[in-house]
């Protein structure tokens, strides 16, 4: 006898999602409302009830995922950051591993600093200066981010052949807070494309930089064929 579809199994017809995944959904609307809240108006002006609003949910559901609004902002900076690490590694994946994987990560991390999420994260980290319960929870999800970062930046960088872990640190860090200050500067200018010029420098530094720490980690031998190839390579 022919089995008919939907006899087995889940029945047919509309599904019925989880508490857990209804949970989700909640928490997913008021972590975009609070972003779009943060980069619209700023720390200091988003509120609790003006995420509500923009979620269109009632606060008493806001209250159930979020107790207070650093609840809220601790919630929205993990979700940026996870965002962001997934966003950069899908997108190094399209670049070949080695040094040019490892250049890539600066061009890359400013496609990740220029999207929505990354304006509230800076509102955020900048907040946690002046907001004291911020402040006393904040920095262990700064700490976090930062040695994620180091972390995969010292990954890419020994498939590149590089062995300097301080000065892959000291140039990650580097960069980093260049960007993050080219995203201030960016919240404020009228003409995005003014910075162009300063990220052409910024990748030109990073690409003589890796340059030197690959010279300096390959054995001696190695080194005089790492420079003709250099030398050939297209500026």
């Amino acid at each position: 006898m022919a089995i008919k579809p939907g006899s087995l199994g889940r029945p047919a017809g509309p599904t019925h999602r989880t508490h857990e995944e209804r949970s989700a959904a909640t928490q997913q609307k008021i972590i975009d409302a609070a972003i779009h809240c943060l980069r619209t108006y700023g720390y200091a002006a988003t509120s609790t009830t003006m995420v509500v609003e923009i979620a269109q949910l009632s606060r008493g559901a806001m209250l159930h995922q979020f107790g207070t609004k650093v609840d809220l902002m601790l919630a929205v900076a993990k979700y940026v950051v996870e965002s962001q690490n997934k966003f950069m590694a899908e997108a190094l994946e399209t670049y070949p591993p080695g040094r040019e994987r490892f250049i890539a990560l600066t061009e890359v991390t400013w496609q990740a600093l220029s999207q929505p999420g990354a304006i509230a994260l800076l509102e955020i980290m900048m907040a946690s200066r002046s907001d004291a319960d911020l402040g006393a929870r904040f920095p262990a999800v700064a700490e976090e981010l930062a040695v994620s970062q180091r972390k995969g930046a010292w990954y890419l960088a020994k498939q590149a052949g590089i062995t300097d872990r301080k000065g892959v640190d000291a140039m990650s860090q580097l960069h980093r807070a260049a960007m993050q200050g080219l995203s201030i500067n960016m919240m404020f200018t009228k003409d995005p494309d003014s910075l162009k010029p300063m990220l052409e420098l910024l990748h030109r530094y990073k690409e003589a930089t890796v340059d030197q720490l690959i010279a300096a980690s390959d054995p001696p031998s190695d080194r005089i064929v790492r420079t003709r190839i250099n030398a050939k390579r297209p500026r």
